[in-house]
């Protein structure tokens, strides 16, 4: 009885850990997806995204990433919902720089 009650609690507290350790920003499903289109667009592999590699996204070179760009891209509509913070359906340089640009 005592073991089963220690292997509950064990259990428990790692799930815990995970996403206290994950911060709990959307779990492995959005790290995943953020990690594919990430690692598509950042070239050079510095984990950062330089205004040259964010121009990649920019198709029609307006300076700014629209949601057809983005998704074209593979940047799921999620994502950019929660890059776009002014909500203009666009995403800035500026505010690329929330994910590393």
């Amino acid at each position: 009885m005592n073991t089963t009650k220690v292997l509950i609690i064990g259990a428990v507290l790692a799930i815990v850990a995970y996403f206290v350790v994950s911060g709990m920003k959307g779990g492995p499903a959005e790290d995943k997806a953020k990690s594919e289109w990430f690692s598509k667009l950042d070239a050079n592999k510095d984990g950062k995204l330089s205004p040259e590699e964010v121009k990649a996204i920019d198709t029609d070179n307006d300076g700014k990433i629209s949601r057809d760009e983005a998704k074209a891209y593979g940047i799921p509509a999620a994502v950019f919902d929660k890059m776009d913070n002014n909500k203009d359906g666009f995403i800035s340089q500026e505010e690329m720089k929330t994910y590393g640009g």
